[in-house]
């Protein structure tokens, strides 16, 4: 079957698409490439749905860019076939992180594996734990994909955790499903805290790529539902202002309602890396929370970020506390791909601290 190039196309004839593929096959099945690009073969041809699949594929981690997509034609069929020049990433890690508190003198450790698209078959695994003086975590979590022949995946998470001579196990499974190139739900439940619960959440991401985005949108609304609701709001936005800077505005906030004093084994944890970058991980617990930040980013070497940060936020203190509790924040990172490893370190203190008493977060990711 012949394939010509298609830099025109004739206005009067019903173009249809044909299975996306790429232009150097790698690892990657034919037909679980052809569902991750998700351009349905025999529809009607819009060609500004190439650009969004390609953002998408590199969203998944699974793939670097090489060049743009390219589009040929199958000839006398009036069907056209999405090329996509993109190479196999290293998509199997090994991550470990330390973070350490100037101010206690308290460590605090982490290693994860993660093992994605396995044998080009769309399937994510991954392990880890994390430990500190207060805190123990072991955890691991799977996505099967394109399950009873539809897009969907399913993704079960569970997690074994001991703080304060506590211990808790939790598990959960949910379905989740794209709807296009950008949006997604997901439906589960599972059992934590001794306690059923069901989730639901929704969300929407264009950013160009994973990890080390440079322009786009993620947002995401979520919500847990068991003898208590945890409502939550999570948002990304990356704005490029020139050839090497771009700004991420980023937001979230989280509650749980009825709003009461809750065991303390039902409240969020946070802190770190992901939650007030200058406290120690995990090491709040809040039934409320909620902060905002600003990062300007320098990507002026390859496959490189320096980030200038601020994070203003509030959490809500425990008795015999009361009342809101601010956090202003403030440091720089540096993350550096070299190969296949990255190097992260990021500094962060408060505003009421000296500069030497801040918490110092490094981290070290090998591909294999």
């Amino acid at each position: 079957m012949a394939l010509y190039a298609a830099p025109y196309i004739e206005s009067d004839a019903a173009w249809v698409w044909n299975s996306a593929v790429q232009y150097r096959k790698g690892k990657t099945d034919s037909v679980v490439f052809a569902k991750l690009a998700q351009i349905e073969a025999g529809s009607p041809v819009v060609l500004s749905e190439v650009p969004r699949a390609e953002s998408s594929l590199l969203r998944l981690g699974y793939f670097s860019k090489n060049s743009d997509a390219k589009i040929y034609r199958i000839a006398n069929r009036n069907s056209l076939v999405p090329v996509f020049d993109l190479t196999d990433a290293t998509s199997n890690f090994a991550e470990a992180s330390v973070a350490y508190d100037a101010e206690s003198g308290d460590f605090s450790g982490l290693l994860r594996v993660q093992l994605l698209n396995i044998l080009g078959t769309a399937r994510d695994f991954s392990f880890g734990g994390e430990n500190s003086e207060n805190y123990r975590l072991a955890e691991m979590s799977y996505k099967e994909p394109f399950i009873l022949g539809l897009n969907g995946s399913l993704k079960l998470h569970g997690e074994f955790l001991e703080y304060d001579s506590t211990r808790q196990r939790n598990a959960d499974l949910k379905y989740i499903q794209k709807l296009n190139w950008e949006w997604q739900y997901s439906v589960g439940g599972g059992y934590k805290n001794d306690d059923l619960f069901s989730s639901l959440s929704l969300s929407y991401d264009s950013r160009d790529k994973i990890p080390l985005a440079f322009k786009g949108l993620f947002t995401e609304i979520s919500a847990e539902f068991s003898k208590f609701a945890a409502i939550g709001l999570n948002g990304e936005y990356y704005q490029p202002f020139s050839k090497n800077w771009t700004l991420l505005l980023a937001a979230k906030g989280f509650g749980m309602l009825p709003a009461k004093d809750w065991a303390k084994e039902d409240l969020y944890f946070v802190g770190g890396r992901n939650d007030f970058i200058a406290l120690p991980p995990r090491s709040i617990r809040t039934r409320a929370y909620g902060l905002s930040e600003m990062d300007f980013q320098w990507h002026g070497l390859k496959n490189s970020a320096l980030h200038i940060f601020g994070q203003n936020g509030i959490y809500r203190n425990r008795a015999p506390f009361s009342g809101w509790e601010p956090v202003l924040s403030y440091g720089f990172g540096w993350e550096q791909g070299i190969s296949n490893a990255s190097i992260a370190i990021y500094y962060a203190i408060l505003s009421n601290m000296r500069p030497m008493e801040g918490l110092l977060n490094m981290s070290v990711r090998m591909g294999f």
